[in-house]
């Protein structure tokens, strides 16, 4: 259990660096995943560009707001946190739906924790990670039983892909934790991929924020908003 909690403590603190990574350096840095990808496999390299580029008119922009007082509203995107990732199933079609979730999930800004069981897949990726140009513990890659463990920590998101029955037993088993609602994203279709194919995925891993700064007098132009005002 030490080595679990010490895995989440890692990828935590990786996800508060990514979430403050400007979006564009993500992007930059997660094409360079996808071209690495590319020598290995030109399908997945293209799922991961798929993603980026998908989540850019979402994630990128900062929506301007009213400000009745005076002061400046800003709405935003940030990641939820760590993400964690199941893949129960092996082939292409497995490979591409949880490269797909873990594509969203990284350019939103979560850090991942992933287990497969298509030791191939992972140990492709493994090795794509190590020349990449992302954070330590950014993502990390354990066992089945490593990420079983984790599931009573502060985990934000996950991701599934398999089978109906293991995503039912899953989903119940975060619906009984107690703490915050986790965003539960999952690939059981693994022919037409639905999930994989959502050119909106990465809003599954975003929170929305607001940020409020007050650019006149300390309480704003309060007079905007008098009772029986004339403009009013």
């Amino acid at each position: 259990m030490t080595q679990e909690l010490t895995c989440f403590s890692d990828a935590r603190t990786a996800w508060k660096h990514w979430n403050f990574t400007a979006f564009e350096q993500r992007f930059e840095a997660l094409s360079k995943l996808a071209g690495l990808l590319r020598k290995k496999d030109s399908e997945l390299a293209d799922v991961v560009q798929f993603h980026i580029e998908s989540a850019r008119p979402f994630v990128s922009v900062c929506h301007e707001l009213n400000g009745p007082t005076g002061e400046t509203n800003e709405l935003y995107t940030a990641g939820r946190g760590v993400a964690l990732m199941f893949s129960k199933q092996e082939g292409p079609g497995a490979s591409k739906a949880i490269l797909a979730l873990i594509s969203a999930a990284l350019i939103a800004g979560n850090s991942i924790v992933m287990c497969s069981e298509d030791n191939v897949f992972t140990s492709m990726l493994s090795s794509v990670l190590n020349e990449a140009d992302l954070p330590e513990k950014l993502i990390q890659v354990l066992s089945e039983e490593q990420c079983n463990a984790l599931i009573s920590s502060d985990i934000r998101s996950v991701g599934f892909v398999g089978k109906e029955n293991d995503e039912r037993h899953l989903s119940r088993a975060f619906a009984k934790r107690e703490g915050v609602i986790v965003s539960f994203v999952s690939e059981t279709d693994l022919v037409d991929l639905p999930t994989a194919h959502d050119p909106y995925l990465s809003l599954r891993f975003i929170t929305e924020r607001t940020r409020t700064i007050n650019i006149t007098a300390i309480g704003g132009n309060a007079s905007l908003l008098e009772m029986g005002h004339s403009p009013h």
